[in-house]
């Protein structure tokens, strides 16, 4: 196999993992070049989504593919989380405005479209759907929490995630009171009103 085939086949597989996207930094960690980039927009195999961000042309559409967009614009280094997160857990009626991301990185990446959340989260603060990764459903509810949501929307968001089985009270409760005051004090409020 020869390095441009090889570096193709690397590519693929990345793209794989991020829902057919990927960025030209990515594309030239694995060796293209500029020229090789151009030619390959130019034959059609690629195709530019958003400044830096590309996308395999072949690659079939999906409807969470805008999800795996935005993670991957960062390299791969973000997580959906907060509202977004919610809406995919199935927790409340959020209908967020923009996509949230959590990432700890220096790009400044900045869209209309997206609210960025600049944290550090563990790996066990995320889980992966296959194409990007999200807050797992306690720490999704413990950012919208710490955040700037009604006590009511958070109520409703608490309640869905414990009858849907997505999240134990217990634990819930637990993993709120290793955090801030206002984060505890508003998920023991909406435990008691889900009871």
């Amino acid at each position: 196999m020869s390095t441009i085939e090889g570096s193709a086949a690397e590519l693929r597989r990345l793209a794989a993992s991020q829902d057919g996207y990927f960025t030209t930094e990515q594309a030239e960690g694995l060796g293209f070049g500029r020229s090789a980039l151009h030619a390959n927009f130019v034959a059609g195999d690629w195709m530019r989504v958003e400044r830096n961000l590309c996308r395999l042309s072949d690659w079939p559409r999906s409807d969470l593919e805008q999800f795996a967009m935005w993670c991957a614009w960062f390299g791969g280094d973000a997580v959906i989380s907060h509202q977004s997160a919610a809406e995919l857990h199935g927790f409340g009626h959020l209908h967020p405005q923009f996509v949230h991301v959590s990432a700890f990185t220096d790009l400044r990446l900045t869209d209309t479209r997206l609210a960025v959340h600049r944290l550090q989260l563990a790996p066990h603060d995320f889980e992966s759907t296959g194409t990007f990764r999200l807050t797992t459903p306690i720490r999704t509810v413990l950012d919208l929490a710490g955040g700037g949501i009604s006590q009511i929307t958070l109520d409703e968001v608490v309640g869905d995630a414990v009858a849907i089985g997505r999240v134990d009270a217990g634990a819930l409760y637990q993993e709120a009171t290793a955090g801030s005051d206002r984060v505890s004090e508003r998920i023991e409020l909406a435990l008691s009103a889900c009871i």
